[in-house]
């Protein structure tokens, strides 16, 4: 078992283990505290935003929990610990295709704002900046390329895989390991039902080696940053 895999078992373990200890003692806790816990999960989108960026979006998904501070009946800080899917995909006719899977592991810390509705009910508003360390994740890319026969010519596909995160020197991907962005969120609470919709802007240039590349190319100032949306759904403690 190579290190990422190990690290991905215990991080998904410790989400786990925490989400059971919320559901043992969060009654009491929020009883005697201005501080709660919720677990959450979603699904969504990513890719890539940036000058000269043009990849499509890709499946994206996430695992979280977190806590809530509340300061008075309006305002509330909530710092989270997730395990974050995140990438793109790019195809181009008669070149090839790629998908870029990057696994991070996520700190949000975001300020919210608590909107009451009704007696159990309430709308809020939260923004904020995450931290992420990238974990894992495999980049797949297929390269086509036409060789000519004795009847005109013929298409082949060479397939390569390298790891995401990693120096480009030892045959990884290279992207950087650190991410650092914002958070926009909006939630819908029903008693201890959380329903949300959440965003992401990267604001860190994800691989400075594609950088180079697509200047070469003639693509000036090109920039990739990682850019993710998702449905959410969890349950507060």
């Amino acid at each position: 078992m190579n290190t990422n895999n190990r690290f991905l078992q215990i991080t998904k373990f410790l989400i786990f283990s925490i989400s059971l200890l919320m559901v043992a003692v969060g009654k009491e806790v929020r009883a005697q505290s201005p501080v709660s816990f919720q677990a959450k999960v979603g699904i969504g989108l990513a890719s890539f935003w940036g000058k000269n960026t043009d990849g499509k979006a890709k499946f994206s998904y996430k695992i979280g929990a977190g806590m809530d501070y509340t300061f008075n009946k309006a305002w509330s800080l909530q710092p989270s610990l997730n395990f974050v899917s995140k990438g793109y995909k790019e195809e181009e006719a008669g070149i090839g295709k790629a998908s870029m899977n990057e696994l991070y592991l996520e700190l949000p810390i975001m300020v919210a704002a608590r909107l009451n509705l009704a007696k159990n009910s309430g709308l809020v508003l939260s923004a904020g900046p995450y931290v992420a360390y990238g974990v894992g994740g495999k980049t797949s890319v297929v390269v086509e390329k036409k060789i000519p026969t004795i009847i005109g010519f013929e298409t082949v596909a060479d397939k390569y895989k390298f790891d995401t995160f990693g120096h480009i020197n030892d045959g990884k991907m290279g992207n950087k390991r650190f991410d650092v962005g914002i958070g926009l969120g909006i939630t819908y609470e029903n008693r201890n039902i959380i329903l949300g919709l959440e965003s992401q802007l990267g604001l860190v240039n994800v691989n400075d080696k594609l950088k180079e590349v697509a200047e070469l190319a003639g693509l000036d100032d090109f920039a990739a940053k990682n850019i993710s949306a998702f449905v959410t759904i969890g349950y507060k403690f």
